[in-house]
């Protein structure tokens, strides 16, 4: 089963994201802080890490380098407020408008594009 990781310091815009990719049969992590993210990244492989808008652009773009170095096939999604500054790591940006719905289509073109990688 795939994993999933959503990093976000704000708990009530990851609940539904969250709820969401585990109804569509995801393992989903969700760290709440930058130490809970680092933790959850040392605990094993994910296949997509999904960083919010709530994480401040430095603790994100160490977050995305600490995944990547960790996993370097894991594919990265920052969801943005204003500014996409600093997202050179980011596979998808998608604004803090998207909806869990579209995070989940993302999250399956992500893990479809890695299978076929890898066949």
């Amino acid at each position: 089963m795939p994993r999933i990781l959503l990093v976000g310091y704000i708990p009530e815009l990851l609940r539904e994201p969250e709820h969401t990719l585990r109804n569509a049969g995801y393992d989903v992590i969700v760290a709440l802080s930058y130490a809970a993210a680092s933790r959850a990244i040392a605990s094993g492989p994910v296949d997509v890490a999904a960083f919010g808008f709530s994480v401040p652009e430095s603790d994100r773009n160490q977050l995305a380098r600490i995944v990547k170095d960790a996993w370097p096939s894991v594919q990265i999604i920052m969801i943005y407020f204003a500014s996409v500054k600093n997202t050179e790591l980011a596979d998808a940006l998608m604004p803090n408008t998207s909806t869990p719905q579209e995070i989940l289509r993302a999250v399956n073109h992500m893990l479809t594009k890695n299978q076929s990688r890898r066949a």
